[in-house]
């Protein structure tokens, strides 16, 4: 080994310390930060720590609000949040439409919507939305539709409106004239079931409410006994004796 090598490392050894200068080559700055080991999935071992929380760089933005962190399993777990009832009729409602517009088989007209914001209005504990719906024969939906809707029509929209459905009332009645059904005395003023001719109404041709039904059987068939048994007071069956009509004469 060199002697000049030796001495210039005893030098350096003992004179820094009384000295307190570092020499420039050689040596290896440090950081002020603390040692970090180095993460296997780190694919960049010189970058710095992360300053993003554990929550950001594991979850996305939109499953923040709906997962929860379990501590004693360490895994994230889906949860939805508690949500009103009316919120989630309302999107299963969305679901079912498959985006087409509401609109609802039975129409109420619009003195009764405006009876049934009126009912509750005055008593809304009474007439709740599941009531009003019972009551009217519609779905939950409609009735809410109806008690959200602020809508008030004009004086012109409210006429126009009354004759939009006064038309569709006479459409329906006159197809119910066809079936032998009897139409309201409204009905019949505005001439919905009115016979030609000075014949007689539809209605009025055969007993009121009953409809036509044509047998599949043809009119020579003739079953071997009565569909319909009759008996006498003890409960047996009653003996029919046919009777020639050379006896009966």
């Amino acid at each position: 080994m060199n002697c000049h090598f030796c001495a210039r490392r005893t030098f350096n050894i003992f004179a820094r310390p009384l000295t307190g200068v570092r020499p420039s080559f050689g040596v290896r700055q440090l950081h002020d930060k603390p040692f970090q080991p180095r993460r296997p999935s780190d694919p960049f071992p010189g970058a710095g720590p992360s300053h993003r929380t554990r929550d950001a760089t594991t979850r996305s933005p939109k499953a923040v609000a709906t997962t929860t962190f379990d501590e004693t399993t360490a895994e994230w777990t889906e949860g939805r949040a508690t949500r009103p009832a009316w919120q989630a009729e309302k999107e299963a409602m969305k679901i079912k439409l498959n985006g087409e517009a509401w609109n609802p088989r039975k129409k109420l007209s619009p003195d009764t919507m405006e009876g049934i914001r009126h009912l509750h209005q005055t008593q809304p504990e009474k007439f709740t939305t599941p009531v009003l719906a019972e009551h009217f024969k519609v779905s939950v939906e409609a009735i809410r539709r109806i008690l959200k809707s602020k809508w008030r029509p004009s004086d012109e929209e409210h006429d126009e409106r009354m004759r939009r459905w006064d038309k569709r009332g006479e459409r329906i009645w006159s197809n119910l004239v066809e079936m032998g059904i009897k139409p309201p005395k409204k009905w019949r003023q505005m001439g919905v079931g009115r016979a030609e001719n000075s014949s007689k109404p539809v209605w009025k041709s055969r007993p009121r409410n009953q409809i036509i039904v044509r047998d599949s059987a043809p009119e020579s068939f003739l079953p071997e006994e009565d569909i319909i048994p009759t008996v006498d007071a003890s409960g047996n069956r009653k003996t029919e004796t046919i009777i020639p009509l050379a006896d009966r004469l």
